[in-house]
């Protein structure tokens, strides 16, 4: 069986999950090299008793151990998405996330979203538009940006095409959803 350093966790989405997982592996007397989020590289290969450990621990926290390849790709491919969906670097970016995540996983487009779709029981597209719009949702909550403004900084097109994906995804207006805040 191959011996890998790096091991995939589910469910790790923030800075305190990070935490909990660090404080719980350590205290199993495993030495951790890295954390992000869902990866944490071990200082050393484990074997099968602490494979067995960790997966214990992180079942009793509400996280699972990733064990086969196509689980880590689409934690991956979600991972990669929330990336580029939240970075203030990406400020009117019209990116093709086709490209990004071939690119990222030097894999074949096509197959990636064929993965995802089978283990999702969701299309890829529709989980990137998913995403794109929570991120609206967020920033007409949290910022005085005008829809115009949120269109661009989130890649859409226009106001027309953020306002259809909004609108089909919430029953809202993206100006009735923030007049609705207030």
């Amino acid at each position: 069986m191959e011996q890998v350093n790096e091991i995939f966790i589910k469910g790790m989405v923030c800075e305190r999950c990070m935490n909990v997982v660090k404080r719980g592996i350590a205290s199993l007397g495993i030495s951790i090299g890295n954390i992000s989020l869902g990866r944490i590289t071990l200082l050393k290969a484990p074997g099968s008793k602490e494979l067995n450990q960790i997966s214990e621990f992180l079942s009793t926290q509400g996280f699972e151990l990733i064990n086969d390849r196509q689980t880590r790709l689409v934690n991956q491919v979600k991972k990669i998405v929330s990336e580029v969906m939240t970075s203030d670097a990406n400020d009117n970016f019209k990116i093709k996330f086709s490209v990004v995540l071939s690119k990222s996983l030097g894999m074949n487009y096509d197959y990636i979203s064929e993965i995802f779709t089978k283990l999702e029981g969701v299309t890829l597209e529709k989980y990137i538009i998913e995403k794109r719009v929570e991120r609206v949702k967020e920033l007409l909550a949290y910022t005085p940006l005008t829809i115009t403004q949120i269109a661009d900084k989130t890649g859409y097109s226009g106001v027309n095409h953020l306002s259809r994906q909004f609108k089909e995804l919430t029953g809202l207006t993206p100006s009735h959803f923030r007049s609705e805040l207030r």
